[in-house]
């Protein structure tokens, strides 16, 4: 491993032994340089087939909103993951989860490939094609967030499950508990009419 095409050939075949290694070395530089790739190449499809239509300059206002608020998210997601992992007793650091998430976003790249290819079916075929083609991402870009959890903090695949989810957990528990709370104080109104 070493240079960023060894670091994607590395995550695409061998994606927990990468993960460690760009979570040792903290490899920023390259999983920014990843994390651009992965929303310039969707982008600039999507440009290729509206190119000539008068939306245009909205498209590069939502490019940019899109940018900043993934890498926001990415930012803010890598520092609540690594707060759970270390809960989980993870041994890792921040900054080496938050470059081993920046290569979770390779799977965006394989999308026009895979796309261009859905669009050649049939059309009875193609819907169903570009649904498999969305969930089979979802699912590769989960698993590379698993693989970057358990390389950055030498977590187990069951802890670093947990790990991913435990936010939206954490979420749904507290709707839940709110929910309940509500629900328990609204005998104890008076109403007096």
């Amino acid at each position: 491993m070493g240079s960023f095409l060894e670091t994607i050939y590395d995550v695409l075949f061998k994606p927990k032994a990468a993960m460690e290694y760009i979570a040792e070395k903290k490899l920023t530089g390259q999983a920014l340089t990843m994390f651009t790739i992965g929303m310039l190449v969707p982008v600039w499809a999507v440009y290729t087939g509206i190119k000539g239509t008068p939306a245009i300059p909205v498209f590069g206002g939502m490019f940019a909103l899109h940018f900043f608020g993934s890498l926001a998210f990415w930012i803010l997601g890598a520092a609540v993951l690594n707060f759970f992992a270390e809960l989980a007793g993870g041994r890792g650091t921040a900054v080496g989860l938050f470059a081993a998430m920046g290569f979770s976003h390779l799977p965006r790249v394989a999308v026009i490939p895979l796309g261009v290819i859905a669009a050649l079916l049939p059309d009875g075929l193609r819907g169903l094609a570009f649904g498999a083609i969305g969930l089979l991402v979802v699912i590769w870009t989960m698993a590379l967030n698993v693989a970057a959890i358990r390389g950055a903090h030498g977590l187990s695949a069951l802890v670093a499950i947990l790990v991913l989810f435990a936010p939206i957990l954490a979420m749904f528990g507290a709707v839940i508990a709110a929910i309940v709370f509500v629900g328990s104080a609204i005998p104890q109104i008076p109403f007096n009419l």
